[in-house]
């Protein structure tokens, strides 16, 4: 056998496969007709948080989470539907939980003081018309869940947020 030649250790750097999950989102932003850099809320090395008014006084939060785990990032998008006042909370909860069966593809959640029609998923795979469906059923659910939770609550409406 003849001599083995040694090569030099290149310096190869890891190149991330699949899509860049904030062009992703900044693409889809763009396309509601916003700017990213505007709507941008927050902005870590793990996260980042956009806001868009989607109507008088709404606003969509789109949230991505563990950017530094590709494998694991999630997206979150969602709009209030009202704030839940201390004295009524457990009524407001119990009538929301009964209407939450009617919901197709999304789900409703108390985050804060807040109740809040979401949906969340993990970034693999997903395309800017996937984020667009998500947006859609959520917008699409959203005035028949605040009429239902009315009715329910025996309101005439819901507070304006």
């Amino acid at each position: 056998m003849g001599k083995v030649k040694k090569f030099k250790a290149l310096g190869i750097k890891k190149i991330r496969g699949g899509k860049d999950p904030i062009h992703l989102v900044e693409e889809f932003i763009l396309r509601r007709g916003f700017d990213p850099e505007e709507c941008r809320r927050e902005e870590s090395v793990d996260f980042v948080r956009w806001m868009l008014e989607v109507s008088d006084g709404e606003e969509l939060e789109v949230l991505l989470e563990s950017l530094k785990k590709p494998s694991s990032t999630t997206i979150y998008m969602g709009i209030n539907v009202l704030t839940v006042p201390l004295r009524a909370a457990h009524e407001i909860l119990v009538s929301a939980l009964k209407i939450a069966d009617g919901l197709v593809g999304i789900k409703v959640s108390l985050v804060g003081h807040q109740l809040v029609l979401s949906s969340s998923m993990a970034m693999a795979d997903i395309s800017i018309d996937d984020l667009d469906f998500h947006y859609r059923l959520i917008t699409a659910q959203l005035t028949w869940f605040r009429e239902e939770l009315a009715t329910e609550l025996g309101w005439e409406f819901l507070p304006e947020e």
